[in-house]
Formats: structure tokens, sequence, C-alpha cells
């Protein structure tokens, strides 16, 4: 009894800690987003804008050794993630771990996924994919794969031989079935992954991890892995050489899961730390290997974890911002949790846990919505030969670009990794380099879950440069207040995107055109200079519909081209139209010839009444095809048939049954100003050259009289044409003697002849 009363106590008690701890750490304990998909065995993540539109996106690989699947992509939309996924692979593995990096120096990332096991589970090997990204998104089947059959848990993309380009690392070997491999890399030339190892290991090994860092900063990256059968060990580089015989190894021969390198202690050396894993024997805790100062960590742990069991996931990141990493860390069927950083160690137990307990694959920092993000620039003297460097903050939300000697550097010329924050030129600088990146201060924490859904946990911390507008939507001319929140901030900076700055605290500006604005702010705070970009934050709308002015006489067929103006790119849009009035018109057809429309993908019409029709523009339903562009010009052709009357009908759009005008530019949906335009059709009758109304004998006189006269001409020619062969003379009189007189045909009905438009 007193051994249970100890244990209720002792759980008490560390959910009391626990509550009080969490409290301390900026995390909320239950996740604000997680995906709809489950049941896909997510293993990889990897955050990275994946069509350069500025908001982050989350890459997956998924199948582990549970099931083959697909690998998914979320794309941002403007901050806010779906939960659905945006991209599937065509393809089903049983994939591990990924990397994404611009292999082909394209501009956009690559997704590579190391395919643990074949299609016959253990049985079998597999290859590693990689699916090219041509624009934006993936290609939805691997472009690449290695020619030489692996298992391969994980996978790193990195530049050991220094030219600017990613080679790809794969950890591989089984450990549950003893299949022991060499670990091997792929390197990359002009911008492709050749298809045999151009390295590999002289030993055989049951990998988990692999990953890269330059741990004795001579300016070339090391390889580091850990396996399921040895202890963790590091290949060291020579100049460009990675040895094939580790000259590093751990005291710790106990299975692990994941490694990662880091500067724990800030002497401006990296240590590397170590996720043991239990399942098939060891301790399972968490460990660090302190560097000596000379490039060699210490072949005995200088920490570790109070408690062990399924270490599985890594991640480093200075949370609470004092200026050193601190550590959030998975494990399977438990809570991701966080260990401070105290200035040289971590603490040995947890200060913050998740809620619920789940089976962690991989952990990553990354700001969802982006309201942390500030731009940076790092300069380095190149007082050496160096070529890699690492920037002062990571992981980074973006690297903007290089400039080397005062020259911005091609996509080919250097490549990065946005988690550890290096950068590798594939040229010496002479001189000077400056690396632009975008960095949070604000991370919120990512989960990856290989047995529910995949989440993420909201930093509930204020951004350090926090701003807001008392308004953010109307039409141009449109002022804002702006009003800096940011605490204890000077000297500040506005830019409000269409070229208009100001330096007031609390400024109040005009947006005179249409458009989207991103306004920055950049001020002092107690700590330094820092700033803050609100995307698109506010919307001014000059939208112009136009409907003509048209005049027709004796018309059987109109065509009514609209126009428009707009300030905004446009994803969708729906047109009503409405033609009512005094003369009849039925609808015939539309099309978009000579329009700026003429590219899209679907435009449909609904008939909605005999006096409105209602249109649906949308440029990409099956293929990836562009918005509308900001213009002016024809977006529509639409075709009436004249049937009887005359007078004017109004051209004007409306809501007509559940058809609204709404036009869609993605990140707003609004209603345009529309210029009304009209239809005025005069009935002419052929034949009635006098304009009475009738056709008789007067129209006879009519017509003598202009002809032999000198008298007035008809009002409109095919009054006096009544033969309709294109001239007014003696015929027509004749022909119109046989008409009245002799039962000869009337005079052709009229066909169309356009006035005027306006």
């Amino acid at each position: 009894m007193r051994e249970i009363l100890k244990e209720i106590f002792l759980i008490s008690s560390f959910g009391l800690f626990a509550s009080i701890a969490n409290s301390q750490v900026p995390l909320q304990v239950s996740p604000f987003w997680q995906t709809a998909e489950h049941n896909v065995y997510s293993t990889g993540m990897i955050w990275r804008d994946c069509n350069n539109d500025g908001y982050i996106d989350v890459f997956y690989s998924n199948g582990n050794d549970m099931a083959r699947a697909q690998n998914s992509i979320y794309l941002s939309h403007f901050g806010t993630l779906p939960t659905g996924a945006s991209w599937l692979s065509s393809n089903y593995e049983y994939s591990g771990h990924c990397g994404v990096g611009d292999v082909d120096d394209n501009g956009f990332p690559d997704f590579v996924v190391s395919n643990y096991l074949g299609a016959d589970g253990f049985a079998s090997k597999n290859f590693s994919d990689l699916y090219s990204n041509p624009a934006g998104k993936p290609n939805t089947a691997p472009e690449w794969h290695n020619a030489d059959s692996i298992y391969a848990f994980s996978c790193a993309l990195g530049d050991p031989n220094g030219d600017g380009r990613l080679d790809l690392a794969v950890a591989t070997g089984e450990g549950y079935n003893a299949q022991k491999q060499a670990d091997r890399i792929y390197f990359n030339i002009e911008g492709a992954l050749q298809i045999l190892p151009g390295w590999q290991t002289s030993q055989v090994t049951e990998a988990m991890d692999v990953t890269w860092g330059d741990v004795n900063n001579d300016g070339y990256l090391d390889l580091a892995l850990c396996y399921d059968d040895r202890p963790p060990a590091i290949y060291y580089n020579n100049a460009g050489t990675l040895e094939t015989t580790p000259s590093w190894q751990a005291i710790n021969n106990e299975p692990t899961n994941t490694l990662i390198f880091g500067d724990v202690n800030g002497d401006g050396w990296l240590d590397l730390i170590v996720a043991f894993n239990d399942q098939n024997g060891g301790t399972g805790r968490y460990r660090v290997y302190y560097n000596n100062g000379a490039g060699i960590p210490g072949s005995s742990p200088g920490w570790q974890s109070s408690d062990g069991g399924y270490g599985s996931a890594l991640a480093l990141y200075d949370y609470d911002n004092d200026g050193d990493d601190d550590l959030a860390a998975g494990r399977w069927w438990d809570r991701a949790r966080i260990y401070q950083n105290l200035g040289d160690s971590f603490t040995s137990a947890p200060i913050w846990r998740s809620d619920p307990a789940t089976v962690v694959e991989e952990l990553a920092w990354a700001d969802v919505d982006g309201d942390g993000v500030e731009s940076r620039a790092d300069t380095f003297l190149t007082a050496s030969d160096r070529k890699l460097f690492y920037v002062d903050k990571h992981p980074l939300f973006a690297l903007d670009s290089v400039r080397a000697d005062g020259i911005i550097l091609e996509n080919s010329q250097y490549c990065f990794d946005l988690i550890s924050g290096w950068v590798s030129l594939g040229v010496m600088p002479n001189s000077e380099v400056v690396i632009y990146y975008q960095y949070s201060f604000k991370n919120d924490l990512a989960v990856a879950n290989w047995d529910i859904y995949n989440q993420v946990y909201a930093n509930t911390r204020r951004p350090y440069v926090d701003f807001y507008a008392d308004t953010t939507f109307g039409r141009a001319p449109l002022t804002v207040q702006f009003t800096d929140s940011s605490i204890g901030a000077t000297n500040w900076l506005w830019q409000f995107g269409d070229g208009g700055s100001a330096s007031d605290k609390d400024p109040s500006h005009t947006f005179m055109q249409g458009g989207a604005f991103d306004v920055r702010l950049d001020n002092i705070l107690s700590d330094g200079p820092h700033n803050r970009t609100g995307k698109k934050m506010i919307i001014v709308l000059a939208d112009t519909l136009y409907f003509p002015e048209l005049s027709f006489i004796s018309t059987d067929i109109i065509k009514v081209p609209i126009y428009l103006r707009n300030c905004h790119p446009l994803h969708r849009f729906v047109l009503p139209i409405i033609y009512s009035g005094p003369t009849e018109l039925t609808y015939l057809s539309f099309d978009t010839d000579s329009c700026r429309t003429n590219y899209f993908e679907s435009v449909t019409q609904s008939y909605l009444s005999a006096t409105k029709m209602a249109f649906t523009f949308t440029p990409h339903i099956l293929t990836e095809k562009p918005d509308l562009p900001p213009g002016y010009g024809r977006i529509i052709n639409i075709y009436f048939q004249y049937s009887s009357g005359g007078g004017t009908n109004i051209l004007d759009t409306t809501t007509a049954s559940t058809k609204v005008l709404n036009f869609n530019a993605d990140y707003v949906a609004y209603q345009p100003f529309v210029r009304q335009g009209f239809i005025a059709v005069t009935p002419v009758i052929r034949g009635d050259a006098n304009n009475n109304g009738l056709i008789n004998m007067l129209d006879i006189t009519y017509l003598i009289n202009f002809l032999y006269k000198g008298g007035n001409a008809p009002a409109y020619f095919v009054e006096g044409d009544a033969n309709s062969d294109g001239k007014i003379n003696s015929l027509d009189i004749t022909y119109l003697i046989n008409y009245l007189y002799k039962h000869g045909p009337p005079p052709a009905k009229s066909s169309s002849s356009l006035v005027g438009e306006k």
C-alpha cells in the first residue's frame, strides 16, 4: 500500500512539475494543426518553400517498415496549411527519411526520399528516389533512383567535394535482420545525381541515420552516421576527400536512431548529439559528445538525458532567444519534449512535454504562419581559404541570395542546408561573402508521427516586431493607419510596398493604386535591429469590369465583347450577365478568341433565364496554368440572336440565381467595380427608303427624288438597297414596283451592320 501511495505521489508531483515547466515554454501542449491523412506512417519531414511564394511548406516521406505509402507535400496557402495533402507521389513505397534541396539548380527544391524496404518488405531491397521540381511542385513520379539496390532508412544532402552542388549521402543496411551494407554517396555532376555511388564506406553496417557538419572547422563538410550494430562514427573530410574508415567513434556501443550536429556549449565548435534507441538493447538515452576545440568530439558523452527509451528524433533551436540552442527530442510511443540549454549543457530532464504521446519519427522547428520571420544578412570576411560558411542563426526560414565579392551568385554556384545553416560555394571568394536569409524568432514545433496524424504545436510568444493596421482591405484610394506595438521599439522605418515609406512610429498612408502590398517595418529593440514583413497585408481594389456601349441596326447576330482591368492575378472568377430590355435577344454562344483568357483550361456557361447568363472562368482545373495576370483587355465575346423589337437593353452584372459576381485572387475574394453598358438596336426595314415603318409608293418616290432630283439619301443604306445587291440605283425602284404591284418577292431581311462602339 505504501508503494502504491508513493507511486501516486510521484505521478501527481510529476504532473505538477510538468504543468509548471510547460508554462515556461512558449509552446501549446496540444497541436493547433494536424494532417487529415492517417495510417500513412510518416517518417521523414522537411519544411521548405516548395513553390517560392514566400510561405513555408512541408514535405513528408511515408511508409516506414509498416506499409507501402505515397509521399506527400502540404502547400501553405498564404500562411495557412491545408489539412489534406496538396501533392502525392504516384508510387507507393516503404519510405524512410527524406531530404529537400535544389539538386538541378533551377531555383526550386527537389524532393529526395530514402526507401527502406522493397515491395516484399524485409525480404527485398529498394532504391532511393528523387522527385524533380520543375516550377513549384515536384513531378509525381520520381525521375531518378540509384542503380544499386539497398536498404536505406535515411539520407542527407551535402557538398563534401565543395563544388557548390548537393550530393546525396545514404545510410544503408537493415538492423532487424542484420542486413549489412556499405554506406554511400551519389555525387552531383552538373545538376544530376549519378546512379552509382562515387564513395562508399570500407565497412558494411546497419546504419540508421546520416548527417553533415564541419566538425573540425576546416571548411569542408564531414559525415556522421549512427547504427544499430556499432557506435556512432564520423568520417572526416580531407580537403574534399572523405575518408572511408571513420577516424572517430563513440564509446557507447548501443543501438541508435538519429544524430545531428550543433554547438551546444557555444564555443564555436560543432558537438554531436545522438538519440539512442533501446528497442534492440542499451539504455536509449539522448547524449551529447562535446567537441574538444580541436575538431574531435569526446568518445564519452558529456551530457545525457536522465531517462531512456525508444529515442528517435532531435531538433535544435533557440526557442527562448537567449543565444543558445535548446533541444527538442522525441521517442516512440512517448511525448515530444524539450531540454533547455543552460548555457553550456541541457537540463537532464525535459522542461516541456507535448500531448498526446505518439510514435515520433521526426521533429522540426518551423514558423508555419511566418509571423516571427525577419530578414537578415551575415557578412564573412574571407581571411583564409574557405568556401563553407555557417550563418549566425538556424534553422533558416529561407535563403534569399548569396553575394561573393560583390556579385550575386547563380543557383549553380552554391548550395545550402536550411536546418543547420551552412552555405557551400563552388568557387573560392577573394574577400567577402554576404548571405541574405530569413530566420524566425518564433518557430512552432512540428512532429512527424508514425502512428497518428502529423502535428504542429504553436509558439505562443509575441513577435519581436509587432504591428497592425486599422484596415487592410478596401477600394483605392485607401487610407490606412498603421500602429507599431513592438515592445521598447525606437527608430522606425516603414516601407508600404507601393514605393511609399515613413519614419513615424504610427504613420498613416494612402494607397492610390490597386494591388496586394507587403508592408515592412524596421525598428530597433533592446537587443538591436529587427524587422518584419507583413506579406500581402494591404489589399487595395481598383478592378473594373467594362460592359461596352453598342449600337446596331437591322441586326441578326450581335457580338458583345466584355473588358476587364484587373490589379490582382485572378485564380478564378464568376461573371453573371444581365441583358434585359425591350429588344428581344437570344443568347447563342461565347468564345475567348483574341481575349486575355484564351489560354484558360475551363470557361463554363450557365443559362439562367431569357435575360440572364453566367460564366465561370477557371484557368487551371486539369493542368497547372497561370492565373490571369494584372492588366487590361477583352476577357470574353458573347453572341446574341436579334429576334424583334428595338430600343436599349442594359448590359450589367448582378446576382442571378445561385451565381454571384465573384473574383478570386486566391489570397482574397472580392467584387470589382462594374461600368454598366448597353445594346441599342434600331429596327430597320429594307426597302423602307423614307424610314416611316412602311413599304409603299412613297418609298419609290423617295428613291426617285434621291437618285434623280437631288433629294436626301435614305437614313440607313439598307433602307434604300431593296434588292440587297449592295447598291442603291434604279434596280431598287424596279424591285419595289415588282413587290408592291406585280407580286414580286419582298425585300430581304437585313443583315448585321455595326454603327458604332464607344
